[in-house]
């Protein structure tokens, strides 16, 4: 059986860790992304698709003005997915030419609010305090890890590449509150998917954390082509051979199809 925390944790990184290129047109002041998450289990000469369950979604919020952003993501889970609990995410910052700088990104926890974590950043020292289990804690961004661009938390990772210059492999460093992190994207293929009916033109990346021991730290998203490179599809596999999928269900984003 997965530990709890690690997979609840484990499953917000994969819903936020995708990856996109440059894009040539501004994000709307406001927009929301709504996905559907998919569990099955990985049997041989079944399709995947075949054996799913619904299993909860994810709402993405998304409101700027004067340069100051708003992030909002909601995680509802049920079935087993249920037994993890739900989360609320928020990252608030400013809007800068390289991307979206956060200022505070806040995790709450429903089910187990000891575990809420709250982190402040300073982008002038790299200092970032966080608060966590009533502790309160400091780390300095370049004392943990060789650095690399701006430093981002979980909710900005889903934008932070509508600002980025088109490349074949995307290094990035990220806090998920406690730790600072890299994550690699590599591109594998263009790729066609149909999902609720729907016709999208993607790119497959895998995506992974250099150096992890965990064997299924690899994951991979599907990102659409077209003015907002915004992820389609996310699908990862946990050490039990449960197989997630998150899939896009609604957004007001007008994608090319």
């Amino acid at each position: 059986m997965i530990n709890k925390y690690k997979f609840s944790k484990y499953l917000l990184f994969l819903i936020f860790f995708s990856c996109g290129l440059f894009a040539t047109k501004k994000l709307p002041e406001n927009f929301y992304i709504n996905y559907g998450i998919l569990q099955s289990i990985k049997l041989r000469n079944i399709e995947i698709e075949k054996t799913q369950i619904s299993s909860g979604e994810v709402k993405v919020k998304y409101k700027s003005e004067k340069k100051k952003y708003d992030l909002n993501v909601q995680l509802s889970t049920k079935k087993f997915l249920k037994f993890y609990g739900d989360k609320k995410i928020q990252s608030q910052g400013v809007i800068g030419k390289k991307g979206l700088l956060f200022n505070t990104f806040i995790v709450k926890d429903i089910k187990r609010p000891k575990k809420n974590i709250r982190v402040v950043y300073d982008r002038i020292k790299q200092k970032l305090t966080v608060d966590y289990k009533k502790k309160i804690f400091e780390q300095f961004h370049y004392e943990k890890s060789k650095f690399i661009g701006n430093l981002l938390d979980i909710p900005t990772l889903i934008l932070q590449f509508h600002f980025e210059e088109l490349k074949s492999i995307y290094l990035f460093q990220f806090t998920e509150g406690k730790k600072i992190k890299k994550i690699e994207y590599r591109k594998i293929k263009d790729e066609n998917l149909r999902i609720n009916g729907n016709d999208y033109i993607t790119e497959l990346y895998e995506g992974k954390v250099p150096l992890s021991k965990k064997q299924n730290s690899n994951h991979f998203v599907w990102i659409s082509k077209g003015t907002y490179r915004i992820p389609i599809k996310v699908r990862f596999e946990s050490k039990n051979g449960l197989m997630i999928d998150l899939n896009i269900k609604k957004t007001d984003l007008v994608f090319k199809k």
